[in-house]
């Protein structure tokens, strides 16, 4: 089942996410209402989310907003960040603003106010707008964020995601993230709002990092010369940052490389990367790219050849082989 239709007892009617982002746009999982992002860019850390370019972005069609309904967003912010807008310009109108104390408000055509609060700007959080034709309430991160307050305060339609009104824009920026977004009709408990939190969490966490190896009593691998000396660990090498070791590939050797989609610059992508064996066609060890697109693989055997392939969980390029790479081995770990 999907988070958005996770809740029995609330209808999706748009819902938006970071695993299905393709050709610029959030791709509506509902319907066809895609919204266009501005210089979003996918990442697996924490969660899967998009960072922008402080621009706002656009639903294909404005939604109206009536009855009971769920408006939510998922969300990272670093500075001053309105989750929705009405319409561009609007300066009277928005939706989930918080400010750097952790005051939220609400406005419609100029009328609203503090709403409620919650935790600091740095840390994802799940915010929504809880309405019924008479009142409305904010929920953020497992509870309610204040007490219930007009339905006048909340705006008929909404248009996008950010804000961008008398020259003051309050948007997805480089250091922020974009989770997850929906809008849901149906009356909503405390307890289901609970639930859509909990099941758009689970579907947006990150992949698990880890290196495929064993504990190993030995820094060698067995078809070295060093696999015969005496004791668990040469003598002059340091003492190993980890008991994993793999028992036919480890060594004091390194290979490492970064990730780039090419362009004008080049931009660094968050990107699974596998190291084969070439002698075996083994998978040594698999690790994600960094934010800059760095990656690394550490305490591997120099003697032999290993075959690096990146690939793209996006699956919007096909994957990247880079063959017949020796180990490099640093030199605090040179005998």
């Amino acid at each position: 089942m999907a988070w958005w239709d996770s809740v029995a007892s609330l209808t999706p009617v748009a819902a938006w996410d970071a695993l299905h982002f393709s050709n610029g746009q959030l791709q509506d999982q509902v319907g066809s209402n895609a919204i266009t992002v501005q210089g979003g860019v996918a990442t697996p850390f924490p969660l899967y989310g998009l960072y922008g370019q402080d621009k706002p972005w656009p639903l294909a069609t404005p939604m109206s907003l009536s009855g009971d309904f769920v408006l939510a967003g998922f969300v990272m912010h670093v500075s001053r960040g309105l989750v929705f807008y009405k319409t561009l310009g609007d300066s009277n109108s928005y939706f989930l603003d918080q400010e750097s104390n952790g005051a939220i408000y609400q406005y419609a055509n100029g009328s609203g106010g503090q709403v409620g609060s919650g935790p600091a700007w740095g840390a994802p959080k799940f915010m929504a707008l809880v309405v019924s034709p008479a009142s409305a309430r904010v929920y953020i991160n497992d509870d309610w964020a204040g007490a219930a307050f007009a339905r006048s305060w909340v705006a008929d339609s909404v248009g996008g995601i950010g804000y961008y009104a008398d020259g003051n824009e309050y948007n997805i920026g480089g250091s922020e993230r974009f989770f997850a977004a929906g809008l849901w009709s149906g009356v909503a408990s405390l307890a289901d709002v609970r639930a859509l939190e909990s099941a758009c969490r689970a579907a947006l966490a990150g992949p698990p990092v880890g290196v495929h190896s064993a504990a190993l009593a030995r820094w060698h691998s067995p078809n070295t010369e060093l696999w015969s000396q005496p004791g668990s660990y040469p003598p002059r090498v340091r003492a190993v940052a980890s008991a994993r070791r793999d028992i036919y590939f480890g060594g004091n050797g390194q290979i490492t490389g970064t990730v780039k989609e090419k362009g004008q610059p080049d931009q660094p992508l968050v990107r699974q990367v596998l190291l084969y064996s070439e002698n075996t066609h083994v998978l040594v060890a698999s690790t994600w790219s960094q934010a800059d697109g760095t990656y690394r693989f550490e305490r591997i055997d120099p003697q032999q050849r290993y075959t690096v392939i990146c690939t793209d969980y996006r699956q919007m390029y096909r994957a990247v082989i880079a063959d017949n790479l020796r180990p490099l081995i640093p030199e605090d770990l040179m005998p």
